[in-house]
């Protein structure tokens, strides 16, 4: 999914990310079995490949395909009926295993709900050929958001050792994301993303499974924000649960669980839930829920923000992060007039720093203006 054309901000942009989870479930026993049939196979050595590796490397295709489509779809559809906007398309950020993760930049909260559904149907549809071709396999998926660059981090590694000469890593990661922003298909950058959000959606990875897809607190709100708002007739194919709160590890306790129902149109699930009086969550319930948990929870979650979204609920970004965000800009700014000087000195001094010093100034000219507009606005 290639990113429209956008202009280039500086490396020190709030934005609001969305994470997507979907892990292949039974692939590890998959694999062991294929290898122990391929064993007894007389014709095994004739094989291309290894007899797990097509289902697996299926799964990776179709998923891309399938999500890709279905956000078209959403941009050509509905997207358009209902006038919502789309935003930057996600993308993939990694594959760890047999788990593909997907992110997408949010420029207004109603893009969450829609890139959602869109995963939800790509996943569904998948879902129901795996049970054709390969019934021991499954898909579970999780999502959650993340705030950059407070809060959470993006953070650059070059793909080739050659390290920036420089005892600060925060400037140094600074540096390589303006690098990384200016040119982003630089084929040897790679951006990655850590802190406290992206941890917690890692630990919900672990209590989703092939019905539930867990997501965070805060995109839960987000989500039914969105659905509570949505025009008369528009309708969107999601079911709610809430499993209470529980211990993440190494993240936080008592954590509220909501998930989505991946498997509403189960016969058999709909009588077990019956049986065991479990309940779909109104929306209006979990709104309340989520904005009473973010008041009296003390541990530094917010309700999330995104700068510049239409709707009020969700543009407020809090003091302290404007504070935060002007602080780190200024430093930055000073950080690369101070090291241009000193290239200036070392070419003063006969060091024969010359293109370097043309190579800094443009960058700090750059980073002057891009990032004290920024200030103003």
């Amino acid at each position: 999914m290639n990113e429209p054309d956008v202009p280039y901000q500086g490396p020190i942009v709030s934005c609001l990310r969305l994470f997507l989870s979907v892990d292949l479930i039974g692939s590890t026993a998959f694999k062991q079995s294929s290898q122990a049939a391929l064993k007894l196979d007389d014709h095994g050595e004739r094989r291309a490949v290894e007899p797990w590796f097509s289902p697996i490397a299926q799964f990776y295709k179709e998923i891309e395909r399938l999500f890709a489509r279905e956000w078209q779809s959403y941009i050509a559809g509905w997207g358009r009926k209902l006038n919502w906007p789309s935003g930057q398309p996600p993308e993939l950020w990694k594959s760890a295993g047999d788990e593909l993760l997907y992110t997408k930049v949010l420029s207004d909260h109603r893009e969450a709900l829609a890139c959602i559904v869109c995963w939800k149907k790509a996943v569904g549809e998948y879902r129901s050929v795996l049970r054709e071709q390969n019934p021991s396999l499954d898909l579970k998926c999780t999502a959650w958001i993340a705030g950059f660059p407070l809060t959470n981090t993006e953070i650059v590694f070059r793909k080739h050792i050659d390290g920036l000469d420089d005892d600060d890593p925060v400037y140094v990661n600074l540096y390589l994301l303006h690098e990384y922003y200016r040119n982003a298909s630089n084929p040897n950058l790679t951006i990655d993303f850590i802190g406290p959000s992206v941890d917690t959606g890692f630990r919900l990875c672990a209590l989703s499974d092939a019905r539930k897809f867990v997501i965070s607190v805060d995109l839960a709100l987000m989500l039914v924000h969105a659905i509570r708002a949505k025009p008369v007739g528009a309708s969107v194919d999601l079911i709610f649960h809430y499993e209470g709160r529980k211990q993440l590890k190494g993240v936080m306790g008592d954590y509220p669980v909501f998930w989505i129902d991946m498997a509403a149109d189960s016969s058999l699930d709909q009588i077990e839930d019956k049986l065991l009086r479990v309940e779909f969550s109104n929306t209006d319930d979990i709104k309340n829920f989520c904005e009473l948990y973010f008041q009296s929870n003390n541990s530094g979650i917010i309700i999330p923000y995104i700068d510049g979204d239409q709707d009020a609920y969700f543009s407020d970004v809090p003091d302290g992060h404007k504070e935060k965000l002007f602080y780190l800009r200024e430093y930055w700014i000073a950080e690369s007039a101070r090291r241009s000087d000193e290239v200036k000195s070392l070419a003063d001094s006969g060091d024969g720093a010359e293109a370097k010093i043309e190579q800094v100034d443009g960058i700090l000219d750059m980073i002057v203006k891009l990032l004290r507009d920024n200030t103003k606005s």
